[in-house]
């Protein structure tokens, strides 16, 4: 029985129809020579064929162009020849090497042996026309029988070693080209995968400034005295505080001003609580625009005020005051609209780390002492904590005194 992988599908091209008589004999074993092949096995001592030889389907054809024509209806059925056994003469058709050169074209899996005389042509002509191949070989006429199997069986399993080899191929091409296609999908996700990581990525980044800036205006709106800008009372302190512990640590010093509009509730009464916002509003930025980068004003409470200078001397301090009182009465009431003649002063209490404060509300304590001697002077006027006795140390001096930084002559009453 012939294996579902092997290929004994022979062709002879040959114009005498002897030569293929004797092909089938040597290839095909008819059952009519059966007896004869016995016999021959038994007259001549050699091994009986018939027991050890797989059988061959053999076409045999007289002129290359039908040979041609017989290979590509073997293909198109699927059953293609693997051996073509071919003359080099064959009058008047196609000689044998035009004949091969066809057939390769036809089928280039086709194993080619060439039936040639040496009167025929030489190896060296056949090989320049045909070219370096591995799947042509000669079979010197007369031919051996025994050659010609030989040559029929060998090339037949170089055929279907050839097929078999080519079908791994394919399939390993097939195998190697699914897994390409599946990398390539994968790389796709992946490259989907890390846009989308990419543009989360870039969100995240867009909301986490978003989430800053609410939390710098949230933050902002926390510590800032929302008609004033200035900041409120807490977030004053909590600044004042941090200022105080530097001022310790590293023994410079630190001053607090306590800042108050003059008779403020006559200016609600008269004008109105809208026109006291804006008295507020103005006074905070006379304020803001008398201070340099290093000092802070807070809105301590309704119309009181407190500022800190840090890295300030008292006498550096009361003269900032000073300045900082007559910028508010020249500028503040002329910037409330809709009034006309209003004047706005503030009374101003001025005091240093350098008397010994040992906290922070004990400081701001001070200036609000030195506030209310301002007011009890007749306001419009700064007034500073200073040292009663000149010349001791301010833990030597028994109590603190006011003294008046504003000229009496430049301060009306407001």
């Amino acid at each position: 029985m012939l294996r579902a992988d092997t290929n004994r599908h022979i062709l002879v091209v040959d114009d005498n129809p002897s030569i293929h008589n004797d092909f089938r004999r040597i290839l095909q074993i008819e059952p009519e020579w059966e007896p004869l092949e016995r016999a021959r096995s038994t007259l001549f001592d050699e091994v009986n064929r018939l027991s050890s030889q797989e059988p061959f389907d053999v076409d045999c054809i007289d002129q290359g162009q039908a040979a041609v024509e017989m290979v590509q209806t073997a293909c198109n059925e699927g059953r293609p020849y693997a051996v073509a056994f071919v003359d080099m003469r064959m009058p008047p058709g196609w000689d044998g090497l035009e004949t091969i050169e066809h057939l390769w074209e036809a089928d280039a899996r086709l194993q080619v042996v060439i039936c040639t005389a040496y009167s025929d042509q030489p190896w060296d002509e056949i090989r320049e026309r045909i070219g370096r191949t591995d799947k042509l070989l000669i079979l010197q006429k007369p031919f051996n029988g025994i050659e010609a199997l030989q040559l029929a069986t060998a090339l037949c399993r170089k055929w279907d070693l050839a097929n078999k080899a080519a079908g791994q191929l394919n399939e390993l091409s097939r195998l190697v080209e699914e897994r390409t296609a599946e990398l390539r999908r994968a790389n796709q996700q992946l490259t989907e995968f890390n846009d989308a990581l990419v543009r989360s990525v870039a969100n995240l980044e867009v909301a986490q400034a978003e989430i800053l800036q609410k939390n710098g205006e949230l933050e902002r709106l926390a510590s800032r005295d929302p008609l004033t800008g200035c900041l409120n009372r807490r977030a004053f302190y909590a600044a004042f505080e941090q200022a105080f512990g530097e001022s310790r640590e590293q023994g410079h010093e630190l001053c607090c001003l306590m800042v108050d509009i003059d008779h403020f509730k006559r200016v609600n009464d008269q004008y109105g609580h809208a026109i006291g916002d804006q008295a507020i509003q103005a006074v905070a930025s006379c304020l803001s625009a008398g201070l340099r980068l290093t000092d802070t004003v807070g809105r301590y409470g309704g119309e009181e005020f407190c500022l800190m200078f840090p890295r300030t001397r008292l006498t550096e301090a009361s003269d900032l005051a000073e300045r900082v009182r007559i910028r508010i009465a020249i500028e503040a009431g002329s910037r409330v609209r809709m009034t006309s003649g209003l004047t706005l002063t503030v009374s101003i209490g001025v005091s240093t780390s350098a008397l010994g404060a040992r906290t922070p509300l004990e400081l701001i304590d001070q200036a609000d002492k030195a506030l209310y001697a301002a007011k009890e002077a007749g306001r419009n006027c700064v007034m500073a904590m200073d040292v009663l006795v000149p010349g001791l140390s301010p833990s030597d001096q028994l109590e603190l005194q006011v003294r008046r930084v504003t000229p009496r002559s430049s301060s009306p009453a407001g």
